[in-house]
């Protein structure tokens, strides 16, 4: 099994005025490590997947368990691991730490649909992310 992994450094933009990280900052963040696997892990980046031909990853569900803060020039750790592949629809388990510090745990669940606005309906995960995805499986 392969985890996913990439370190994002705090920048001032994303702290409040005690220093520490900004929540709704580490939840875009948990998005760019997913949009980061897709491009890196799967090499089916969000530009071809989503303007290149109309499909797209939203999160259906987030669950985040924040355990500490991260402050001004953090390096963060993110790690990704792939926990249930549906036929439509995936499971990731996101973890980030500074060394040994757990930051936050999220859970998210994507859909793979097609289309835009009204018009978004499922559609069935690819072969090909599949397999890669089976690869970061925890």
């Amino acid at each position: 099994m392969a985890t996913f992994k990439v370190t994002r450094k705090i920048r001032f933009g994303q702290t409040d005025a005690a220093g520490i990280t900004y929540y709704p900052r580490l939840v875009e963040m948990i998005n760019d490590i997913v949009e980061d696997f897709f491009a890196d892990a799967v090499k089916f980046s969000y530009k071809e997947m989503i303007v290149e031909t109309d499909y797209g990853v939203p999160t259906v569900n987030l669950n985040v368990t924040f355990k500490r803060p991260a402050e001004l020039e953090d390096y963060v750790d993110w790690y990704l691991n792939v926990i249930k592949i549906g036929r439509s629809s995936f499971t990731v388990d996101i973890d980030a730490k500074v060394g040994d510090k757990e930051i936050l745990n999220a859970i998210v669940v994507l859909a793979y649909i097609k289309g835009k606005g009204g018009v978004m309906k499922s559609h069935p995960l690819p072969d090909h992310v599949k397999d890669v995805m089976k690869d970061y499986m925890k």
